[in-house]
């Protein structure tokens, strides 16, 4: 793109994660939008279903609209909060013609963001960064609104009779996630409600037995807690397997964000009663989408493009899981 101010030298900059600081520099080379340059994303691990469909959108896309593009993500979820500064280090350091980032760790990422933009390469945010798009220079933001996600799940198991509800959050220091059990908290509380927050650390965010394990030694201790909120597909599992074997299956409401599909088939079954769907195909396929009309005519959104917070329950799951049978993985199930 013409017009971009070159940026040469080193940069420094000292960014923290949780509990630790990533010393992050740039290489010596000028750090600018490059017209050939590649168009990049920094997504979420593709060990995780929802981030398989926030890529197969990123694909369809880039098919439709003739666009290349590459998907860059860790491969090892322990260390985040200090491996994805990294990438994205990386990503700005090869000269991008544009990058599409899931801001999922703003300690590391945010001040990266900053310094690319400024050097002029347009950014622009999906899945992780609902709040901090204006302020880093980035063209707007594709997905959910993840506090109204949370509230919306306080507000239904409200409505079901939960006294004391459970917020189990698998990925702590993720602002994004954060804020969904601050929504549900939030929604608990005005209808005079009690609440629980638990974290697990994010080595065992794709876990389903630590995740048991915790689940269940909290139950055993707060044995009143009558509803769970996870904020995942593979803690929701773990949550039921937690209350069986506690023995109150039925007893205890479980909700969660983000789809699979045995998620799908208990809330079918009656074991779940709900699922929070932020629809992370469009994440992808809109980002790519934005980002060719972007750079082809200057277009984009205003502000925030929402993709979620959409209710799976009994009304519509078995339209859910047809979709998956012809569609696999769009909806972010396995």
């Amino acid at each position: 793109m013409s017009g971009l101010n070159q940026r040469s030298g080193r940069l420094v900059r000292a960014v923290s994660g949780v509990a630790l600081a990533v010393a992050v520099a740039f290489a010596a080379a000028p750090v600018s939008a490059a017209d050939d340059g590649p168009i990049i994303a920094v997504s979420g691990p593709l060990s995780w279903p929802f981030f398989a469909a926030v890529k197969q959108g990123f694909d369809d896309a880039a098919k439709q609209f003739g666009v290349d593009y590459q998907y860059v993500a860790v491969t090892d979820t322990a260390n985040m909060t200090s491996d994805y500064p990294r990438l994205l280090q990386q990503a700005i350091s090869r000269n991008p013609r544009m990058l599409l980032v899931g801001e999922f760790f703003p300690d590391g990422m945010d001040p990266l963001i900053k310094e690319a933009t400024a050097a002029g390469i347009p950014v622009l945010i999906h899945n992780s960064g609902q709040t901090l798009w204006e302020q880093n220079g980035s063209i707007g933001f594709i997905g959910e609104d993840p506090y109204q996600m949370g509230y919306k799940a306080g507000e239904i198991q409200a409505a079901k009779g939960v006294r004391k509800g459970l917020c189990f959050n698998q990925v702590p220091g993720n602002p994004t996630v954060e804020a969904r059990c601050t929504g549900y908290v939030d929604a608990m509380k005005k209808a005079g409600l009690e609440t629980v927050y638990q974290t697990i650390g994010t080595g065992d965010a794709t876990n389903p037995q630590a995740m048991l394990q915790a689940i269940k030694g909290t139950l055993q201790s707060t044995p009143d807690i009558d509803g769970i909120y996870t904020l995942n597909a593979v803690p929701a599992i773990s949550a039921l397997r937690a209350v069986e074997e506690v023995g109150r299956k039925g007893e205890v409401v479980i909700g969660t964000a983000d789809l699979s599909n045995e998620v799908l088939e208990a809330i079918k079954a009656g074991d779940i009663a709900f699922a929070m769907d932020q629809q992370p195909y469009l994440q992808g396929f809109l980002s790519i989408q934005t980002a060719k009309q972007f750079l082809d005519y200057g277009l984009h959104p205003i502000g925030h493009v929402k993709t979620g917070p959409l209710v799976i329950d009994s009304s519509n799951v078995e339209r859910t899981l047809e979709v998956n049978k012809q569609f696999s993985g769009v909806r972010g199930a396995s």
